[in-house]
């Protein structure tokens, strides 16, 4: 029997959320043996929303050693609706554009969202150009900063898109500012289950600062690293708060500017360093394709000396004087070093010190 919530045609696939047919009793008479990796994660993932059993994933390293976890469906369907609800999207006829690896949080959320609100989507495999060949219009999308980069022209077929991953850089903030399309920057991760906090990055009332959802209560410790506290009752819910290693800066309860990742601080000379925010300085004199990052490796006098290491193959840089002029003198890299491949997949996210352990210095 031909399953018509589905349409399915080689790298591409439009499931129907709003079609009377239910999903799982057609599951196993659509899926082909030789179908895609891809489109195999995300049936199988949606045959587990709706079975009985925890949804198993690993989480990003945002709170420590990157692991496995169990999530929560019924707190999966809160954070959801939390979402959609903030980007006012309850509306029928919504479409959608599912261009993210289905093994991430990110993608998942997508497709809760999908579920509850009836969307119609259109799942296309992961890359960096997502939006080459697409001639449609969407409502809404999540991408990662490099997918955004490389769709900037086709942008205009999208109406709303959501940023995450890792952090967008100044030369990509600006690029957004002169595009129709909403974007906006979402903090979340595997743990609290996509979404607690959003900004606006272009277009009128942008902010500087992430506002969480009315649901979500934010501290710090002693370290500034951000804690999100849940007004969750869930039973499969072991802990009521997350505590992650992001250090922030309040601006008020339920708002903050984030700084960086406390397990990347750098100690040099005495001076702490935070390596993000010498990323966000220089990130427009590196090309935008290049992922990139500032770590460090031992120096007998100053215990740590700041480095650059750059994905690819090898190309001249040069940074203005100014940038590293007076305090700052001490935050420019000592080294810039280039290694072909940082991960397999570019969606990945890189460990800063695997990378360094494989230099050979």
């Amino acid at each position: 029997m031909e399953n018509k919530n589905i349409i399915n045609k080689s790298k591409k696939m439009w499931i129907d959320f709003s079609s009377k047919k239910t999903f799982p009793s057609f599951y196993s008479n659509f899926l082909q043996k030789k179908d895609f990796y891809w489109k195999k994660a995300i049936l199988s993932f949606l045959e587990n929303w709706y079975d009985n059993k925890p949804i198993l994933s690993f989480t990003s390293g945002t709170t420590g050693r990157p692991k496995n976890i169990f999530l929560c469906k019924k707190h999966m369907y809160k954070r959801a609706i939390k979402t959609v609800e903030f980007l006012k999207l309850k509306k029928k006829g919504i479409r959608g554009l599912l261009c993210l690896s289905p093994d991430f949080i990110a993608a998942k959320m997508f497709l809760v969202r999908a579920i509850i609100f009836k969307w119609k989507i259109y799942c296309i495999p992961p890359s960096s150009n997502p939006l080459k060949n697409i001639k449609e219009y969407f409502d809404i999308t999540s991408m990662v900063p490099l997918q955004v980069f490389f769709s900037l022209k086709y942008l205009k077929y999208i109406k709303i898109v959501l940023i995450g991953g890792y952090s967008i850089s100044n030369f990509l903030e600006k690029k957004l500012q002169n595009i129709s399309t909403i974007c906006y920057s979402t903090y979340g991760m595997t743990e609290t289950l996509g979404h607690i906090a959003i900004k606006k990055i272009n277009g009128s009332n942008k902010s500087t600062f992430y506002k969480s959802f009315q649901d979500v209560t934010l501290s710090v410790d002693n370290r500034n690293c951000l804690r999100i506290f849940f007004s969750c009752t869930c039973t499969c819910c072991r802990n009521s708060f997350v505590q992650t290693n992001d250090i922030v800066d309040m601006i008020s309860k339920n708002t903050f500017i984030w700084i960086g990742r406390y397990d990347n601080v750098i100690n040099s000379g005495g001076i702490k360093i935070i390596p993000e925010l010498i990323e966000k300085e220089i990130s427009s004199f590196i090309p935008c394709e290049k992922r990139f990052f500032i770590s460090s490796i031992p120096d007998n006098i100053l215990g740590e000396k700041i480095i650059l290491i750059i994905e690819g193959n090898p190309f001249s840089l040069h940074f203005p004087d100014n940038i590293f002029s007076k305090k700052k003198k001490f935050y420019k890299p000592k080294n810039i070093f280039f290694i072909p491949f940082f991960t397999k997949s570019l969606f990945e996210k890189f460990n800063r010190k695997e990378i360094i352990k494989k230099l050979k210095i």
